[in-house]
């Protein structure tokens, strides 16, 4: 019988010990997640670093003793510098065609994997029928 005067007691402190936290988390001056907390857009201009000295100090009075606002500066905080994380990523393209002529030429040759030597070769076997057509053509007509 003396476990059970053991288990009695342990849970006796534990309702103690529970009781005490939860008391603590509800006094006055505690950070629940329900009371007064500052303005979001504040603090965004904490963590931009745009307020001047004697508008941060109040802010940061009020983030010693709230972990709310705590930690909607540090996610802040994480936001900013995954945004300039994305920012440094992207290239910029350093040339860039002067013309649409060149930018559908580009194109062309991307789609269809030819050369502009190669387009034009079509029309100079047809030039060349027709030279030979007319050359032909004035051999049989004597006039």
């Amino acid at each position: 019988m003396t476990n059970k005067g053991k288990t009695d007691e342990m849970a006796a402190r534990m309702e103690n010990l529970l009781g005490r936290y939860l008391n603590s988390r509800n006094a006055p001056g505690s950070s629940v997640a329900n009371g007064p907390h500052m303005d979001d857009d504040l603090l965004a201009a904490f963590t931009e670093g745009v307020l001047t000295e004697r508008e941060a100090k109040p802010v940061v009075a009020h983030l010693v003793d709230c972990s709310f606002c705590r930690h909607v500066t540090a996610e802040l905080v994480r936001l900013d510098l995954a945004f300039a994380e994305q920012e440094a990523e992207v290239v910029v393209s350093e040339t860039q065609p002067s013309t649409i002529s060149e930018v559908l030429s580009n194109l062309f040759a991307k789609i269809f994997g030819t050369s502009d030597g190669a387009v034009f070769a079509h029309n100079e076997e047809k030039k060349a029928d027709d030279d030979q057509a007319e050359e032909s053509g004035k051999k049989k007509d004597p006039e």
